[in-house]
């Protein structure tokens, strides 16, 4: 997956001259607010502030301020009561972040929004009675070929000390043309805040690496059942996208091998295998196996086999 991919220059396609970090500085400069995470879409958000159009141009320096017109401007997020966590209406994207819940919400806690087009990877969290610490990292997985490689835009998620989330526009990346599978880029954030509220100051302190790889969409999907002789007690074939919830297993099934076909010929591995045992904790475990949306973003199907 993160082999270099020869004879193919990505181009990197920048929305504004400043980094979503800067951006993110200049357009929150006189706001207690901090970066929480990213929204990552495959189109471009059109957030520019038009409450002054029709109104008369601002001076700056005696001279006519036009840029004041296109100011980037934020979409909010709203809380889903039903859910309990942060939503962006009527935009398309993936959410990776880790927000408080708002101050109305009765038990306030602190929640990862991490969604199915994020794959492995990990969240720590750290908190105390001043300081916060939240390291994030990701993998969002792109069929070759499809819109979802064209760009990628990577879009900084804010919250501010009212308990609002928001977000901004952010950096543009493009695979467009990459027919292989491997490593398309890599972004990494990061930013330090510290703030004073009644006379108490509190650091709020976030890292965010997104690796963007392209890999092949499964075919289909292969259950080996196997005995403590390693023979096939039975086997049993799935297309991706109907992997079942649950599944259970034969009695005399000692392990299972999952075969995921990619029938591509410049795919890394036409035929991944993955061995499990059984917990002898645990009679059930969850599986994980990939299957391609419509845009061409490879999301995580879970199924939970049961051991007899």
């Amino acid at each position: 997956m993160n082999r270099y991919v020869s004879g193919f220059i990505v181009l990197v396609v920048a929305l504004f001259a400043l980094s979503a970090c800067q951006l993110a500085k200049e357009r929150i400069a006189q706001e207690e607010a901090w970066i929480i995470g990213v929204f990552i879409t495959s189109e471009h958000l059109d957030l520019i502030d038009r409450t002054l159009e029709g109104q008369a141009i601002p001076m700056r320096r005696g001279r006519p301020d036009f840029s004041a017109l296109f100011q980037p401007g934020r979409l909010y997020a709203t809380w889903d009561y039903e859910v309990g966590n942060f939503r962006f209406p009527d935009v398309e994207g993936i959410q990776f972040f880790v927000a408080a819940s708002p101050p109305h919400v009765p038990n306030e806690t602190t929640i990862s929004h991490t969604d199915p087009g994020i794959s492995g990877g990990h969240t720590h969290m750290r908190f105390g009675d001043n300081y916060r610490h939240v390291e994030m990292e990701g993998t969002v997985l792109i069929v070759p070929g499809t819109s979802a490689m064209a760009i990628v835009h990577m879009n900084p998620v804010f919250q501010t000390t009212d308990g609002s989330v928001f977000l901004t526009n952010g950096s543009a990346f493009s695979g467009h043309g990459l027919e292989t599978e491997g490593l398309i880029f890599s972004t990494f954030i990061e930013e330090t805040k510290t703030i004073t509220e009644n006379g108490v100051e509190s650091t709020y302190s976030t890292s965010i690496t997104i690796n963007v790889t392209s890999m092949f969409a499964p075919t289909k999907i292969v259950l080996l059942q196997m005995d403590e002789n390693s023979h096939i007690v039975m086997r049993t074939e799935f297309a991706p996208d109907e992997m079942p919830q649950t599944f259970y297993l034969e009695a005399d099934t000692a392990y299972v091998i999952i075969e995921t076909h990619r029938d591509r010929p410049n795919a890394n591995e036409r035929v991944a295998r993955e061995l499990i045992t059984q917990n002898l904790h645990n009679n059930s475990q969850w599986i994980s196996t990939f299957v391609a949306g419509e845009d061409g973003i490879l999301v995580i199907n879970g199924t939970e086999i049961i051991w007899p």
